[in-house]
């Protein structure tokens, strides 16, 4: 229901867009300062770190905004644009935590449409969707001719994993201004992430002929390329941007592609390079996690559960509670004994309950990461009382939260249980929702066979093996089901 509510909200803002355009032919500069979200600072240090960093921003040089948004903040310490910007974009809780809280208490002062961004912004992070979700619609019919804010809003809806949201904004911006380049790397992600490789590559190439020398357009090709199957291209294409700027950080690019193509050995020593010039603690942890999973791509379990302890440790000495309880959440997924993975989980959650500096909706979302592994890991051992327990757990904070993340959790953990039980038609449904997860996407493969989908799971087993995503849960699940495919084949 969620998703049609927020597509009726942003089909008001493209017909509101739509009328905008026809009314208005054509707009002289000197309309522009009311066709944009308004920048309130007195000192004028600051206002021009801030466009140096939504500059930045738009060429995905994430570190390098922080540095600017930071300097920003400093020069107007009551800037509040700045700070929730800052808040938005920082890997660091307690940098996310501070900047948020200042920019709650600057909004007074601020413009109302500033108000509503850091309604907006601050109100996702402390997991209050429904107000989140409205304001960003209200801005977005606002000032429709915003490219800059439409690139934000559909970034947001990317890492909110609402590809379709992100992609109608998207486009609506890209009629208005077609060489917007940033606007052009997100709708690419937008249409791979929805399968539709033609039209991500037709805006990569626009987006490569509009900034060919700078490293952002080469590295999110190649991520394109990998999730497309092209891994030797996507190498190519990582290896362009790390000519064109070293200092970019496109040899994770290099190590992930390394992943999915099983080589872990050159894998590892990529991302060891990568973790040398981490711009962050956060970044750091971040990418020894991603390295570990290479021990689980070779099935080396002493080596995995080391390196994930390893990354659990770094993480609570860092002070970042979500990631510790991740490493502890991957060691249960991969962990063989059900009992022993069961508390693994409560490792997890018992990190979630400390006091750690993390967003609510970073803590909420976890947990729902957690208790998705824990009603599959209970149904395995058929303790399907407290695997039922479990998927209740989550249908509740699915029914009070708008985090499409804690939806997802919701649907696949209770498809897994019912898959569990051989109620197969009733769990159909349930992991349709979630069919961009491998472990969702494997068993609605397993469950259309059992109902006679024949051509349905014939669909979701090509999309399936052809995932390329560097993730714990695609290594846990993608090479095997390969596998299983071509033993199918060979049978008579």
């Amino acid at each position: 229901m969620l998703r049609r509510w927020c597509v009726y909200l942003l089909l008001f803002w493209g017909l509101a867009a739509s009328a905008d355009t026809k009314s208005n032919p054509s707009q002289s500069t000197s309309k522009n300062a009311s066709t944009k979200l308004p920048v309130t600072t007195s000192s004028a240090q600051a206002r021009s770190s801030f466009e140096k960093a939504m500059r930045e921003f738009e060429q995905y040089r994430i570190p390098e905004t922080l540095q600017d948004l930071r300097a920003a903040a400093k020069a107007d310490p009551d800037f509040a644009q700045a700070l929730i910007l800052l808040s938005y974009l920082s890997p660091d809780p307690q940098e996310q935590s501070t900047a948020r809280i200042r920019s709650k208490q600057l909004a007074s002062k601020m413009s109302a449409s500033e108000q509503l961004l850091i309604r907006w912004l601050a109100g996702a992070q402390e997991s209050n969707y429904l107000p989140a979700i409205s304001a960003m619609n209200d801005l977005l019919t606002k000032y429709p001719r915003d490219q800059r804010l439409a690139y934000l809003a559909g970034d947001w809806l990317m890492k909110q994993q609402r590809h379709e949201q992100a992609v109608t904004v998207l486009e609506r911006a890209l009629a208005l201004f077609p060489d917007y380049a940033a606007a052009l790397n997100d709708v690419a992600y937008g249409y791979a992430d929805l399968g539709n490789f033609d039209k991500a590559f037709a805006a990569m190439d626009r987006y490569v002929a509009l900034e060919p020398d700078q490293p952002n357009p080469h590295d999110s090709y190649g991520e394109i390329l990998r999730m497309a199957g092209k891994l030797d291209a996507a190498l190519e294409q990582y290896r362009m941007s790390i000519r064109i700027d070293p200092n970019f950080g496109s040899e994770l690019g290099v190590a992930d592609t390394y992943a999915v193509m099983g080589r872990e050995r050159e894998a590892r020593e990529e991302y060891d390079r990568a973790i040398v010039f981490a711009p962050s603690n956060a970044d750091r942890v971040q990418r020894e996690l991603q390295s570990a999973v290479t021990w689980i791509r070779e099935n080396n379990r002493k080596q995995a559960e080391r390196a994930l302890s390893d990354v659990a440790r770094h993480a609570h000495t860092a002070g970042l509670g979500q990631l510790e309880a991740e490493a502890h959440r991957i060691l249960a997924m991969y962990e063989p004994d059900p009992k022993t993975a069961l508390k693994y989980l409560q490792a997890a959650q018992d990190v979630l309950r400390e006091e750690h500096q993390i967003s609510a909706s970073d803590r909420d979302e976890e947990q729902a990461r957690i208790l998705r592994v824990r009603a599959a890991r209970l149904a395995e051992v058929q303790d399907m009382d407290s695997a039922s327990k479990t998927v209740k757990q989550l249908e509740t904070m699915a029914g009070t939260s708008r985090s499409q993340i804690i939806q997802l959790c919701y649907h696949a953990a209770a498809g897994a249980v019912l898959v569990a039980e051989g109620k197969f038609t009733e769990a159909i449904p349930h992991l349709e929702e979630g069919a961009t997860d491998p472990e969702s996407m494997r068993l609605l493969w397993q469950a259309y066979n059992r109902t006679g989908a024949t051509s349905e799971a014939q669909a979701i087993a090509a999309k399936l093996a052809a995932l390329n995503l560097p993730t714990v849960e695609q290594a846990l699940v993608v090479p095997q089901f390969r596998v299983s495919l071509i033993s199918r084949a060979g049978q008579p």
